[in-house]
């Protein structure tokens, strides 16, 4: 699994998404260099002009123009400065985590005014779910409320953040799940461990994996060498180094035949074959065929594809609402 090591700040030139987007939100683009901004049907809504602009959540996004930074509308109107961090990340439950220019550099939180509200102490942290923050303290995980008061106190040698009220936390290089209060509710006995999504979780022991519900009962034991995260209905699993699809009784759905797959979301799954990302729907069947060199999952019905380094948009039926550009 994805344990936090750094920030949660996510450029607009990559990361997975954590955040769906609502339905008019604006997608960043590259264009002669300079980062602007387009709405879901392709239209250039803010002009290209920032040499950074990263995601909007939350209707606001970052962005950076020479020395000047702050967060913008979706007019493009900065509706913020930002001159007293170095750096802003997502929001997420109306705060953002953001990070100093100072050695090291320190992390605490800012509301939608711009206004410090947690101020930065933390060596890392990563955005609020649930109401609860991840923060790394002295080389340990733990997690704040959005006052800033330290509710599990840093202990883990590394956690995820919470998801269906429970968090997954690593212990004696062990893997189990703890709940609000710091508790450990389902024991630290696995290799390796995902967030619960859907009501189950994968883990892993002795490199085999399973799928557990939140009282650490195991309800699908497929034979498999990998199971990831249900989203769906769906899981995808690894069978003689293929990746595929089972449901929630473990029965396959698709079969193991891609590289490689990033899951499902807004009813297609991006997938890899012979080297090229495309998509499929939930029978297996080819929506996008595979010919891009990157992408990403579709996210407010559209989907982020790169041809070589130039980045654009498709639609589901894989057509271009931008075309590649840098």
């Amino acid at each position: 699994m994805l344990f936090l090591c750094l920030v949660a700040l996510c450029s607009a030139g990559g990361g997975a998404q954590e955040r769906k987007r609502d339905a008019a939100t604006l997608f960043p683009v590259r264009q002669e260099g300079k980062w602007g901004y387009i709405d879901r049907a392709g239209k250039l809504v803010v002009r290209p002009q920032y040499d950074v602009a990263w995601e909007f959540t939350e209707n606001l996004a970052y962005v950076k123009s020479g020395a000047g930074r702050g967060l913008i509308d979706r007019s493009g109107k900065i509706v913020v400065s930002l001159q007293q961090v170095d750096l802003a990340g997502l929001f997420s439950e109306g705060l953002a985590p953001v990070q100093t220019s100072s050695q090291p550099p320190r992390f605490g939180f800012i509301d939608r005014a711009g206004k410090l509200v947690i101020n930065p102490q933390y060596d890392a942290a990563r955005g609020f779910a649930e109401g609860l923050a991840l923060v790394l303290v002295e080389r340990k995980y733990g997690f704040i409320d959005k006052r800033g008061r330290m509710v599990v106190k840093p202990q883990f040698d590394k956690a995820a953040s919470f998801s269906e009220g429970l968090a997954a936390v690593v212990v004696d290089n062990k893997h189990g799940y703890i709940d609000r209060t710091g508790r450990l509710v389902i024991a630290a006995e696995y290799n390796n461990a995902h967030n619960f999504s859907e009501g189950l979780a994968a883990v892993a022991t002795g490199g085999r994996y399973a799928c557990i519900n939140k009282r650490g009962e195991t309800i699908i034991w497929p034979q498999a060498g990998y199971v990831g995260a249900f989203a769906e209905g769906l899981a995808p699993v690894i069978v003689n180094n293929r990746f595929g699809y089972i449901d929630r009784t473990a029965l396959p759905v698709i079969a193991p035949q891609y590289d490689w797959t990033g899951g499902f979301s807004e009813g297609l799954a991006l997938v890899k074959a012979s080297g090229k990302y495309g998509f499929i729907d939930r029978t297996g069947a080819q929506a996008v065929r595979p010919q891009f060199d990157n992408a990403h999952n579709f996210d407010g019905g559209l989907a982020r594809v790169w041809l070589a380094d130039k980045q654009g948009y498709i639609d589901k039926a894989g057509n271009f609402v931008w075309k590649p550009s840098k």
